[in-house]
């Protein structure tokens, strides 16, 4: 008995999630301040949040790894950040800090809507 070729099943569509745009004001703030990898954490918190829809990050060793930073300049970066008031840091012993970006409503460049 001849068996019948069945077709392949169909492949996954995948679209692409729109992506919001990176807030530049937050980020333009971020560069003014001193130390050398304090904008590269703002950045990296901000491709963080833009990837999983959410401004509350749990910003760990992996993050800090896929980014290059250290844990030294990571947690000036963080201290800077809070004393500027553009984040909130959750920091205890023994965990990593959860960080919620403090982004006000900004237009595509960076102007206040």
């Amino acid at each position: 008995m001849p068996t019948a070729l069945l077709p392949p099943p169909p492949r996954p569509v995948f679209k692409p999630r729109p992506v919001a745009p990176l807030p530049v004001g937050f980020l333009a703030r971020a560069a003014a301040l001193p130390g050398g990898r304090t904008l590269a954490v703002a950045l990296a918190l901000c491709i963080q949040a833009s990837s999983t829809g959410t401004n509350t990050i749990t910003f760990s060793s992996w993050m800090r790894a896929r980014f290059a930073i250290s844990d030294d300049a990571a947690l000036d970066a963080l201290n800077r950040l809070s004393a500027a008031g553009l984040i909130e840091a959750d920091r205890r012993r023994g965990r990593f800090a959860v960080v919620t970006l403090l982004i006000p409503n900004e237009g595509l460049l960076g102007v206040q809507a």
